[in-house]
């Protein structure tokens, strides 16, 4: 689990990447704007902390924090596409595919910690 928890943060980070790239020449609402770059700025920290993990072990409660609050904005942006799938008829496949990612991210790095050894 740890191998695809650290595969899945090196392609989220590719991804905040483009989005936060994405916005520098966006004519879009600057509340979609900022929240393009919260996202982005966001699977790159968890992907560095992800990183730092398999080199380092940081602390269990940070990682299983860190790990929960990928689950729950990964389960909110899938959610929020759907919505807006629904809503406006176009499906937002890069929305979709970006909160499955975070979600799945969250989800390897939880269940690949390792028990502590006492």
């Amino acid at each position: 689990m740890k191998v695809i928890s650290i595969l899945i943060s090196f392609l989220n980070s590719i991804f905040g990447v483009l989005l936060i790239l994405s916005c520098v020449s966006a004519g879009e609402a600057l509340g979609w704007i900022a929240f393009k770059t919260g996202a982005g700025i966001l699977a790159i920290y968890f992907g560095i902390l992800t990183f730092k993990d398999s080199i380092q072990p940081i602390s269990q409660s940070r990682l299983l924090l860190s790990g929960l609050l990928l689950v729950i904005i990964g389960i909110s942006a899938f959610a929020f596409g759907i919505h807006w799938s629904i809503v406006s008829g176009n499906v937002k496949n890069t929305v979709l595919l970006f909160g499955g990612s975070l979600f799945i991210q969250g989800l390897t790095s939880i269940l690949g910690m390792e028990p502590n050894a006492s």
